[in-house]
Parts: structure tokens; sequence; C-alpha cells
């Protein structure tokens, strides 16, 4: 682990994405304050990139924004390459879900469909139309570091 200081901000370089210095607390603060679910604000890829977001001071999510309906979220997820493919656009190639560390970003099935959520421990957390959801790490399909 390395520790860098760059433009006042205090980076931990884990191997993959450089997080924040004090990363875990925006991580765990970010999953706490989410809201219910929204199409294109608060959904399990607008989440996920809010959690990174805050967890790297990046923003990946400027290319996919813009949509407000599940219409609209399936036309950018087809023009994408679906959840995995926006993934691995932007954080690389996945990875055994097993070598998932937290803080993460993981794919699962939800409803039959592929969705996103951010690896905490042995738990994904995620944006489901139901809120706010938890699902074992058992259930994840691919991974990607952060």
């Amino acid at each position: 682990m390395r520790v860098c200081a760059s433009n006042e901000r205090n980076y931990i370089n884990l191997g993959a994405r450089v997080r924040l210095q004090g990363w875990e607390s925006k991580l765990n603060q970010a999953i706490e304050q989410t809201g219910g679910f929204q199409w294109g604000t608060n959904d399990c890829c607008m989440f996920v990139v809010r959690v990174v977001e805050a967890i790297t001071g990046v923003d990946y999510g400027k290319p996919y924004r813009g949509y407000k309906t599940a219409k609209g979220a399936a036309s950018r997820l087809l023009k994408h390459g679906g959840v995995e493919g926006i993934a691995t656009k932007e954080f690389g190639d996945p990875k055994r879900p097993l070598l998932a560390k937290r803080g993460d970003v993981v794919s699962f099935k939800n409803n039959g469909e592929i969705a996103l959520g951010i690896c905490i421990g042995d738990k994904i957390a995620a944006v489901a139309e139901s809120g706010l959801i938890s699902i074992s790490m058992k259930e994840a399909i691919n991974a990607w570091s952060i």
C-alpha cells in the first residue's frame, strides 16, 4: 500500500484504482445516504457510480447519465454493452468474486437481470426498485477492482 499526496488530497493506492484516504468511512456514508430508487439518479448503475466517486474522487458516470425511465436505462445499457460492459469499460477486466475486496464493484442477478452493487465484505450493497438491498456475496457473478 502506498500513500500519496496530490492536489491537497491524500490517496491510498491499493494496486487498482486510487482510493481517497479515509475511503472506508466515505464508503459507509455513501451507502447510508442512499435514498429510494429512481431511474437515472439512484438505480443500480448510478448507485455504484456515486459510491465509487465517494471512495476515489472520480466520477465515472458522466457518459451514462441523462435517462429518467426504465426504457431510457435499457437504451443506455444496450448502447454500452449492459451493466457488465460498462463496469469493464470503466474499471478493467473482471475478476472472480472470491477476489473482491470491500469497495469493489460486483455484478449479481436481481429478478433475472444482471445488476451492479458494491462489495461490503460478505455482502453486496445495491439499489433495487425496492430500495437499498443487501445480498450475499455468494450471489456475485463478477467483480471489478476499485
